[in-house]
């Protein structure tokens, strides 16, 4: 069990104890985080359960071989833009007639800015010398996966918002437009 997977399910017994979620819920939240990467008429199937851990992004891809070939060397191939990056490119496999294969994908992030994971699935037949693409529906990492509720004391609260430039300035805009609103009588 790697260490992410590991913080993940002592999170989740210290909400079940607690009382932090209930089984449909969290469920629901579960179903609500896979993607669904390939049409149902593809010959590969594929769709993945994504997981956002802090600075780490797991994808958590099955693919299934919906045809009634062997498909020989099936990559995963993905890429990204933004400030996200592939930490290992997944390894070639052989999927038998209809079977299917989970494929696990580690991607480091190194901003909380909006990132785009996308790429295909490559193969080879057994019939067919050439090599055949399936393309990926693009995933979209949003900055709202990175935020959860936190408290901190005012003090703290207001040095830090005192280190932020964009933030100061949106203030005082906002003090002069209720100064200048104040002595034109708005």
């Amino acid at each position: 069990m790697s260490q992410l997977e590991l913080e993940d399910e002592v999170q989740d017994d210290l909400k079940a104890a607690t009382g932090g979620f209930s089984k449909e819920t969290d469920d629901a939240n579960r179903l609500n985080r896979i993607l669904q990467l390939t049409g149902f008429s593809d010959p590969v199937y594929a769709e993945a359960f994504v997981t956002v851990h802090h600075y780490d992004i797991v994808l958590d891809v099955t693919v299934i071989n919906r045809t009634k070939e062997t498909l020989q060397n099936l990559c995963l191939e993905l890429a990204t833009m933004g400030d996200l990056k592939l930490v290992d490119r997944p390894q070639n496999y052989t999927l038998a007639p209809e079977s299917s294969k989970q494929i696990r994908a580690n991607i480091k992030v190194s901003s909380t800015e909006t990132g785009v994971i996308f790429g295909n699935i490559v193969y080879e037949t057994s019939n067919v010398m050439e090599r055949s693409v399936v393309v990926l529906n693009d995933i979209h990492i949003d900055i709202m996966d990175y935020i959860s509720p936190a408290t901190c004391a005012d003090v703290t609260f207001r040095n830090m918002w005192a280190e932020f430039e964009w933030e100061n300035k949106l203030l005082n805009l906002l003090k002069f437009i209720e100064l200048s609103c104040h002595t034109a009588s708005c």
